[in-house]
């Protein structure tokens, strides 16, 4: 990633921060976690799988289908995995995110690993 990419998106961030601190009575910490498992939730699961089918790099359709895919994987998982009997909570949503985002990661490298 360049500089000027992590600059952006750091600045971002920030400014994501500022606005929940200026317009809630939410400490730093608790606006930290709003944007960071907002993202994490959101847009990460998706931003690996969009990856993993996407060739063409155009910005603004892999923000728009991270967020798409993100929105319509992750609820679906965590409801599919509440019919088998696991509970929903906190730790097991997030284990659900982190294990889309691994099987996706580990296909990924499969991928580029064999060349298919």
């Amino acid at each position: 990633m360049e500089k000027n990419k992590i600059y952006g998106i750091t600045i971002g961030i920030l400014f994501l921060i500022a606005v929940i601190l200026s317009f809630t009575s939410l400490t730093f910490i608790d606006s930290l976690r709003i944007v960071y498992g907002s993202l994490f939730v959101l847009f990460l699961p998706g931003y690996v799988i969009t990856e993993l089918f996407l060739k063409r790099k155009d910005v603004i359709e892999t923000i728009a289908l991270s967020f798409a895919l993100s929105i319509a994987i992750v609820p679906l998982a965590v409801f599919y995995l509440n019919k088998m009997g696991m509970r929903i909570n906190t730790v097991n949503s997030i284990l659900t995110i982190l294990g889309i985002i691994g099987i996706s990661l580990i296909i990924k490298h499969r991928r580029k690993l064999y060349k298919y």
